[in-house]
């Protein structure tokens, strides 16, 4: 049985291995394949856990779970989880998550089940392992961040540089919460691989290397440019300064045989520091010293009443936003996954002024909590935390390893203080962002170790001794072997399926010019319907099939490809069907039905005109003071010819913030689709004075509109300052062809030779205009602008 005992234990050291997972083949390259492969291994391993209880019951002892207060707050945790699933609007989504971020109830619960059975399986030695290979792994994912941000592409498996690298977590922020595992792993490593420290530092090799990982993730953290990671790194080495100020007065660190350090002394000292350097930090933020210094580069541009800091502008609306959404169900929230519904009622029009966005998480983990599950939700999340503190610093029950744990540095027990002050940090940044399925494992890791060496007791007796438990025991092989079936189950039709499907769905639109082909690829990606299908449908609609095939004529005009379009309409209509929650998925299909309304008679595109009337008008329901579902309601109603009607809903947009750029662009939008051209340029003329320099709030569609009303009202003066402003990288962002030929007429009739030789330059690169232009650019160059202008 102990063999059988190494198989339970071999997936669950396969775990630590899920930050390297990438799956470049599927959506969500960083996400899924790490959630798949995370939820598998550990199905696996309770499968094995189960047989193996079944095979050895009376090996199996009483756990004395319910005197350990983690666990309780755990259990209340889980609790709350279910009932806010239970009352969710969208309970489906509740449970199941998704696969953009690989939570929900059925995702938490896995985590859950590997602290559950690494509690029970593993021993001593089987934690340290687990942290070595976790320290092996993290240094992997360290290194080629590091590639990263100093643009080394030319090594094995190297990322494409970034100036706040991600690595393979796949975000910069993730990979900065990530690090302060990193640093508690490294801690137990290093404390519980102790041996005497003699006067020549001769240390083992795990103390140094956990010691070279807790330097290099506090760079990682500096380098990603997190900021809110740095207030956490700041905050967890505050916290440990602040305990050794206090109770450090009788304990010493012994540096040499002569040399020994107070820890009160030493601690008030940094602190000291700290409070110096901080003050002189944000006194001289606007100082361009702090451009250079990695993540205090962006530390710097921190501005709470800023309304350039777009960063930090979203999170103050957004909390606003989580508390009137909390003030609505205070008490369990709208339930796991539901935060966009809460997002779409609440939202504020001030968004819009930074651009469209689409919130799933307030970027801040408590506000997440009182959303989605409410009160009683937030209460025992922080009792989780408080759970921890209270049995790391509880003197008859520290984390204690008779190797030397408790001997370290003159008696100090450094191990709990370290972990402490790394959940101090990881909590704080946590304020700042969410988690996701690297995090949540190492959390659920770190309590499980912190359970395994406090308060489990094993009573003496084995699980059943009688008649009684003879009876339980039947019942606990019944329940067993359920839970074994629903695994099996879950393994194969909710991990395998759902990836395959993904990958299918991915790789679709390359398969085949055929439409046939490409439909039946599709069919197989599509079904059977699971939680998967709203991430796989609605991404890989939105990243294929939207541009390159309902925005283009000839494939929507196409008769051959009328069921590959019908195919992915059917595949949105049965979305909104099954949970008509979020917006997104109503504009998705309202975009694809626009595609083909373009390119079919008035007649035939009257039904589709209606449907996406009616998906509109829900979404107005949904989300009332959201400017985007005015603005395809207002194009819906135009295409219809019902032009007042949609001058009232793109006005109304306007109404919920008239400072938004965008807002006003579709009310010139509208007219000009009307035939009033004049007025569209005079409310456009509004629009641009609104807009950042660079355009960056309008989409790239929009800025071409831009340049098609001035065209339509004659305002070519204004077509051609903005194709210079393109030409000038002054806006970034390049406009249709066909505006840069207008350019050059332009400036040909004004014989401006700078601006005309500079856009003829630009329409050299197509072959079919470059002997020309090299002819008309020679021209230019001479003055003949009559002949020019005669051409």
């Amino acid at each position: 049985m102990k063999f059988f005992k190494i198989f339970i234990k071999f997936p669950l050291f396969l775990t630590a291995f899920t930050p390297l997972i990438i799956s470049w083949s599927t959506i969500f390259p960083f996400v899924l394949g790490k959630t798949v492969f995370y939820r598998s291994v550990i199905e696996i391993a309770l499968i094995l856990f189960l047989i193996y209880l079944l095979l050895n019951l009376k090996a199996f002892k009483h756990l004395n779970f319910i005197k350990n207060p983690l666990i309780i707050s755990l259990a209340l945790f889980f609790i709350s989880l279910v009932v806010s699933v239970v009352l969710a609007d969208n309970s489906y989504r509740a449970f199941w998550g998704d696969l953009e971020r690989g939570e929900g109830l059925f995702g938490m619960l896995h985590a859950l089940v590997f602290m559950f059975i690494a509690t029970i399986i593993f021993e001593k030695k089987d934690w340290l392992n687990y942290f070595k290979i976790s320290l092996i792994v993290g240094f992997i994912v360290i290194f080629y961040a590091i590639l990263q941000y100093f643009g080394i592409r030319n090594f094995p498996f190297a990322l494409i540089p970034e100036a706040r690298p991600i690595s393979y977590i796949g975000n910069a922020a993730f990979l900065a919460t990530h690090m302060f595992f990193l640093m508690m792993f490294a801690a137990v490593v290093f404390f519980k691989t102790y041996k005497p420290i003699n006067f020549k530092f001769k240390l083992s090799y795990w103390r140094h290397f956990s010691l070279l990982i807790i330097i290099l993730s506090a760079l990682t953290v500096f380098i990603t440019g997190t900021r809110g990671a740095i207030l956490g790194l700041g905050a967890g080495i505050f916290a440990l300064l602040a305990y050794f100020s206090i109770y450090g007065r009788r304990k010493s660190v012994r540096i040499t045989a002569s040399i020994k350090l107070n820890l009160q002394k030493l601690a008030i000292g940094l602190i000291l520091m700290m409070f110096i350097f901080s003050g002189a930090f944000w006194f001289t933020r606007d100082n361009q010293v702090w451009q250079k210094v990695p993540g205090l580069n962006r530390l710097a541009k921190t501005a709470a009443f800023d309304i350039n800091d777009a960063s930090t502008q979203f999170r103050l609306m957004t909390w606003k936003l989580s508390w009137k959404a909390f003030k609505e169900k205070p008490f369990f929230g709208w339930g796991p996954e539901n935060y966009i519904i809460a997002y779409e009622k609440y939202y504020d029009p001030d968004y819009a002024l930074y651009g469209e966005s689409w919130l799933d998480r307030a970027h801040n983990k408590v506000i997440d909590v009182v959303v989605m599950q409410g009160i009683f939700g937030l209460v025992v999340y922080l009792g989780i935390f408080g759970a921890v503190f209270y049995l790391l610093f509880r003197k008859t029950n520290e984390i204690r390893d008779k190797d030397g744990g408790n001997a370290a540095a003159g008696g100090v027990n450094f191990l709990p203080l370290f972990i402490a002050a790394g959940l101090i940090g990881y909590f704080v940044q946590n304020l700042f962002v969410f988690d996701q399925i690297v995090s949540y494992g190492a959390f659920f890791v770190i309590l499980g170790f912190i359970i395994s060496n406090t308060s489990i007791n094993f009573d003496s007796a084995p699980i059943y001794a009688d008649k009684k438990s003879a009876v339980a025991k039947f019942f606990f092989s019944i329940i067993a072997l359920i839970i074994i079936i629903a695994a099996g189950y879950s393994l194969y039709f909710y991990n395998l399926v759902p990836y395959i499907q993904a990958r299918l769905f991915k790789a679709s639109s390359g398969v085949s010019h055929n439409a046939y082909e490409v439909a039946a690829a599709l069919k197989r990606a599509m079904y059977p319907y699971n939680f998967a299908q709203y991430n796989i449908r609605s991404t890989g609609i939105d990243v294929a099939y939207l541009d390159q095939f309902f925005y283009n004529n000839s494939y929507v005009s196409n008769p051959k490809f009328k069921s590959l379009g019908d195919l992915l309409i059917e595949a949105m209509d049965e979305i909104v069907r099954r949970e008509p929650f979020d917006v997104r998925v109503f504009i998705r299909e309202v975009e694809m039905l626009n595609g083909i309304t373009k390119v079919i008679d008035d007649e035939s595109a009257k039904p589709l005109y209606q449907k996406a009337e009616k998906l509109m008008r829900e979404a107005v329901k949904r989300a009332p003071t959201r400017q985007e579902v005015y603005y395809h309601l207002a194009f819906n109603l135009a295409g219809q010819k019902r032009y007042e009607e949609s001058f009232e809903a793109a006005k109304y947009a306007i109404s919920l913030n008239p400072k938004v750029a965008r807002a006003n662009f579709h009310l010139a939008l509208m007219m000009a689709i009307a035939g009033k051209n004049k007025e569209a340029a005079e409310i456009l003329d509004e629009a641009v004075n609104l807009l950042d320099p660079r355009f960056d709030t309008l989409m790239g569609g929009d800025r071409n509109s831009v340049l098609l009303i001035y065209n339509l009202a004659g305002r070519k003066e204004k077509l051609a300052e903005f194709i210079i402003k393109s030409l000038n990288k002054e806006i970034n962002f390049v406009f249709e062809r066909q505006y840069y030929e207008e350019a050059v007429r332009y400036f040909a009739l004004r014989k401006d030779a700078e601006n005309f030789i500079k856009v003829a330059a630009y329409l050299k690169q197509f072959d079919d205009l470059k002997d020309d232009m090299e002819v008309l650019i020679d021209l230019a160059e001479k003055g003949n602008w009559g002949i020019i202008n005669s051409l």
